[in-house]
């Protein structure tokens, strides 16, 4: 058993933590809009209550003279418990264990080499908030940079706060190639392999998540939330309006705009992409 499946599915999580930034500015900092139709104010992201830590159950298998090959849960004295490093020396253990993976050239290529599951556990934390800060960014990102072609003819025009024309855009669907590596990497995964082995090297995720200041609560529980605000990203149509009134690009569309981080990234990486990734997590999903 390798920490690397747990490393590998949560770091594909936490490729928010460079999309983010891939053209998209901080949400929390807008500039302010002025638009031909009323444009409501976001409602700001709340945090998931703790939760008390769940008690883990190990139940004695059934045996009876109908019993075959189907039953597999093991009797407790036949689980093996794994050495763990410490969180402040697991970096070696996930940075080696991936290179056996993927290969030495690819972990350098698209892995931070420091501070790896803490790094993971704050952007699987802030997914479902408005904002990922770049210091808790894990995973590098494509070379190619995000593609928004002008909007000659929007819908609207939209004004800021002097009365200026904001640019508009429209999200190309060239952006969908730059995305596919990281959801093959995802489901390439074995989800029933990977729920085994996270809960195996879980302390360390949940240590990570009381050193955010979480005293109470399960890193898990958090998780979870995560899997199902990105799973209820709602599916958009091409083309896919935007807007720069600055630096960053920012939805047109209010509703879209008012998403969680997690869920816009749903929607940056095209319909397909998306469809794939929903499809692994529900398989997660049901297994935790």
């Amino acid at each position: 058993m390798k920490i690397w499946v747990v490393a590998a599915i949560l770091i594909v999580l936490a490729v928010a933590g460079y999309f983010y930034f891939d053209g998209f500015g901080p949400q929390n900092q807008p500039a302010a809009v002025t638009t031909s139709a009323p444009v409501p104010e976001p409602a700001p992201a709340t945090k998931a209550e703790p939760e008390s830590e769940p008690e883990l159950e190990v139940s004695e298998p059934v045996i009876t003279e109908d019993s075959g090959p189907d039953w597999e849960m093991p009797v407790p004295s036949e689980i093996e418990e794994i050495p763990l490093p410490m969180l402040a020396d697991s970096d070696p253990v996930v940075l080696e264990n991936l290179e056996q993976m993927v290969g030495e050239p690819a972990v350098i290529r698209y892995v931070v080499n420091d501070n790896v599951i803490s790094r993971v556990v704050a952007t699987v934390d802030t997914l479902g908030s408005r904002q990922i800060p770049g210091v808790v960014q894990v995973v590098n990102g494509p070379a190619t940079s995000f593609a928004a072609s002008p909007n000659e003819q929007p819908d609207r025009v939209i004004r800021n706060e002097e009365g200026d024309e904001i640019p508009q855009f429209i999200m190309s669907p060239a952006n969908d190639e730059r995305y596919t590596p990281y959801v093959e990497l995802f489901e390439a995964v074995d989800s029933g392999e990977w729920v085994k082995i996270y809960q195996d090297y879980y302390p360390l995720f949940l240590e990570a998540y009381r050193q955010m200041g979480y005293a109470e609560g399960s890193f898990n529980d958090r998780l979870i939330v995560i899997i199902d605000e990105l799973l209820a990203a709602p599916e958009v149509s091409d083309p896919v309006g935007l807007l720069k009134p600055e630096a960053y690009f920012l939805f047109t569309d209010p509703e879209l705009e008012s998403l969680t981080a997690g869920q816009k990234i749903m929607l940056r990486m095209g319909t397909q992409n998306a469809a794939r990734v929903k499809e692994k997590l529900r398989e997660i999903r049901a297994l935790l």
